[in-house]
């Protein structure tokens, strides 16, 4: 994500510096960009390189993106230790607050979130996710179980009480999976559904997603915006993979939520980025509709 980002701001002349725990490859990364190596869950590290950059803005990106914890049954190499998600995500979010706040000239935080803090990623009791209300928006109830969810909404709150704390303004957005461009074959696009039984809301995916040259659009604009609450969330996506109507696909896909989904117009999907759209004027330009209807001429 840091590359499709750092190569928008650059094309609107904005200064980046680079941090990560890990040196890019020099091929990969733009030249003359100045690169901080340190680690996230180091507040010596986080005020190293707000003071080197001098930002007046952070875009934090850096997360583990998955659930660390092993439960009972799982068939998978455990790669990290089961408490990683948690501490890398929680606390070098309070790190990286916490030298923002000791330097005046950031003024502006924006914090790549999930669309998992709603709960539909593990369901660790076994229970369907609940959805109160179609579509969803950013007023949704957040119930996560697993560490990558709450971990991020944790982050959510800890830039909320910064912002009161200090007066950082800070912007969250809660991203759908990512379709990589340079992989956009691994990606299923225009599905159809099958009509079955499921209890409860999804699970895992909405078949939604974000395209990271639409998100990079994103985080420039709440840069930008002036006109913002002190605190704000939005929901980040470019589109979902079906053809259908979302409220034919929740008929056959989830049948549970199909009277909630009667009103639904368009192919959006179940979470809708409307505020994002209205209050930041977002306009997402790597939809697969719209490259289908560059290649083939068809609007779909």
């Amino acid at each position: 994500m840091a590359r499709y980002v750092i190569e928008y701001l650059l094309e609107r002349e904005y200064p980046v510096t680079g941090f990560d725990v890990n040196a890019p490859d020099p091929a990969q990364y733009p030249q003359n960009v100045p690169f901080v190596k340190g680690n996230l869950t180091s507040l010596e590290d986080c005020m190293r390189a707000v003071s080197l950059s001098e930002a007046e803005a952070i875009i934090h990106l850096a997360a583990i993106p998955y659930d660390t914890v092993m439960l009972p049954g799982e068939k998978r190499m455990q790669r990290l230790p089961e408490d990683e998600c948690m501490k890398v995500n929680t606390m070098g979010t309070y790190y990286l607050m916490d030298a923002a706040r000791r330097f005046k000239h950031v003024k502006t935080v924006v914090f790549a979130s999930t669309y998992y803090t709603l709960g539909l990623g593990r369901r660790i009791s076994g229970t369907p996710f609940q959805v109160d209300y179609l579509p969803i928006d950013e007023e949704h109830p957040t119930r996560p179980e697993d560490t990558y969810g709450l971990s991020k909404l944790l982050g959510e709150e800890i830039l909320r009480a910064f912002t009161r704390a200090y007066g950082i303004r800070s912007v969250v957005f809660r991203l759908q999976g990512i379709d990589w461009p340079f992989q956009k074959e691994k990606y299923s696009y225009g599905i159809t559904f099958e009509p079955r039984e499921h209890i409860g809301g999804p699970v895992g995916t909405t078949y939604q997603y974000v395209d990271p040259r639409d998100a990079a659009q994103a985080f420039a604009l709440a840069i930008e915006a002036d006109h913002l609450e002190p605190f704000e969330v939005f929901y980040l996506l470019t589109d979902s993979r079906h053809v259908e109507e979302t409220k034919e696909v929740v008929a056959k896909v989830w049948p549970d939520l199909k009277e909630m989904a009667s009103n639904l117009e368009g192919t959006e999907g179940l979470i809708t980025a409307r505020k994002l759209r209205t209050k930041l004027g977002y306009v997402p330009r790597y939809s697969w509709r719209d490259r289908q209807e560059a290649e083939t001429g068809e609007t779909t």
